[in-house]
Formats: structure tokens, sequence, C-alpha cells
């Protein structure tokens, strides 16, 4: 799944294309992609000219001259911009037609991405973008002390609580594991039992990842390319995720499970 470093480099892809275009047409190949009633999705977005390419956690926001389309890619989801007509598959559930002869393609194997529009005041009032929690990207006069209460509230492991969109935005499997290690705390650790230091090296080696991850054009492990050119090479740069040797104390990396997700650690480095 795309987490935060990978969407803001599809964000600014997309920015670079699309800009001052005008929808002319949108097909709708699948309806469940969008979320909101079709024709009530299609007479708020056609003849919408797009300003500006923004990002709230794991969802691009496509700000329109009236209104925001909200688009979160979930597992598979990709955009592919194209002269128009110039491609189609069964896995192309959405088509945006442009007033400069080209198309902007959403494909998604799985299905599971979803797309919405949202007026201008609706837009961080009402769900999705209301449960978001902090962005670190874009938020650094957040509470402390209500995030640590937050997190500390709950008993399931960190890894889990970490993984809720709704405290912190943008950490997926890979980076909350990544972000563990390099915090030195075992996945497995209580939510309850971590403390405000903890969740200040958290909080530091998330931005530090996210940054880092954004600069090498995010992380390419299974699925995130796409015809944008969105290839990324953070991979290069993992230190836990899908190693299996510590790369600072040299034991065997463990793999199991937290709450049904695949999770890397040092027993070591990350005692619990």
């Amino acid at each position: 799944m795309p987490e935060l470093p990978e969407v803001e480099v599809v964000r600014r892809a997309l920015e670079e294309k699309l800009l001052g275009l005008t929808i002319t047409d949108i097909k709708i190949k699948y309806d469940n992609i969008i979320l909101d009633d079709i024709d009530y999705f299609k007479s708020n977005v056609i003849s919408k000219k797009i300003i500006a390419m923004d990002r709230l956690g794991k969802f691009l926001i496509f700000k329109l001259n009236d209104g925001n389309i909200l688009s979160h890619l979930r597992m598979e989801g990709k955009y592919f911009y194209l002269k128009k007509d110039s491609m189609d598959n069964k896995h192309i559930h959405v088509i945006f037609y442009f007033d400069n002869g080209y198309m902007l393609c959403y494909q998604d194997v799985r299905k599971f991405g979803r797309i919405c529009y949202k007026s201008d005041a609706n837009l961080n009032t009402t769900e999705p973008l209301v449960g978001v929690g902090v962005d670190l990207t874009k938020n650094d006069s957040y509470d402390f002390d209500l995030l640590y209460k937050k997190i500390t509230s709950k008993t399931i492991a960190i890894k889990t609580t970490l993984l809720d969109q709704s405290i912190l935005a943008g950490l997926g499997n890979i980076y909350v594991d990544e972000v563990l290690f390099l915090s030195k705390i075992n996945p497995h650790k209580k939510s309850n039992e971590i403390t405000k230091n903890d969740l200040k090296n958290i909080l530091t080696y998330s931005l530090d990842c996210f940054n880092k991850s954004i600069e090498c054009g995010g992380t390419t492990i299974r699925s995130y390319t796409s015809q944008l050119g969105v290839i990324g090479h953070n991979q290069d740069n993992l230190m836990v995720h899908t190693k299996e040797v510590c790369p600072l104390c040299g034991t065997k990396i463990i793999k199991d499970k937290t709450n049904g997700r695949g999770t890397y650690y040092c027993p070591k480095c990350q005692k619990l």
C-alpha cells in the first residue's frame, strides 16, 4: 500500500501534469470506486478547473476552482496521464478527460481505492478528512500531550496504534517497522507502556523517514509504480523491513504478525 511518502510523490507528479486543466467529461466504469451518488459527483466535477494538488496523510486532494476531489489509493491504486483514448483495460475504473486532449485514468486491480467530491466548506469538517490524525509533514503545532494521551489510552500493541490513521496520519506497515526500529521499541510493546521520550523518538524518526523517502521517490516493494514515473528507491535505505539481519548488531531479524500485519524487528535492539 502506498504510504505518506509515496502519496506525496504521486501528488507532486500530478501537480506537474494537471494544474490549469479543466475536466470536460468523466467515465466511471466501476461505480463503487466513487463514494458519492454518481450523478452528484459528475455534476460537481465536470467543467471544473484543477487549481492545486494537495495531500493530507494518505489522501490526495485535487483542489478545483469550486470544491475538491479526494482520492485514496488504498492497496494498489495508480494514476496514468495519457493522450485521450490511448489506454484502456479492465482494471481502469475511472477516467477524467481534460480540455487539452489528455486523460487521467485511475487503475486499481483490487478495486479498494475510493474517490469522492467535497465542497470547500465541508472538506475538513466531514469524513473522511475530519477523522485524519496528525500529519507530521504538514503540522508542526500539534498538541504533544493530547497525542500522548491518545496513544497511552490504548492497551494494544504500539505498532497497531501507530497504524491507526486517526492518531498519526501516513504511517503504514513499512514505515512503522522502520520507525520502531530506529526508536528501539518492540512492536509488540503495549501502547500504554510508551513513555513521553519514546513518543518523541517516534515522532522524530517518523518525520525523518517520511522526508528521506520522499527525497528518494518513495519505497517500491510490490505495486507502487505507474506511468507517472513514480518508481521509488527508498527500499535501498530500509534497515529492518524485509531484512534478514540487523544492520546494527547482526542479530537475525524476526518476522511475525502484529494484528495480522507482517512485522520485522530485531529482538536484541528492540527488547520487549
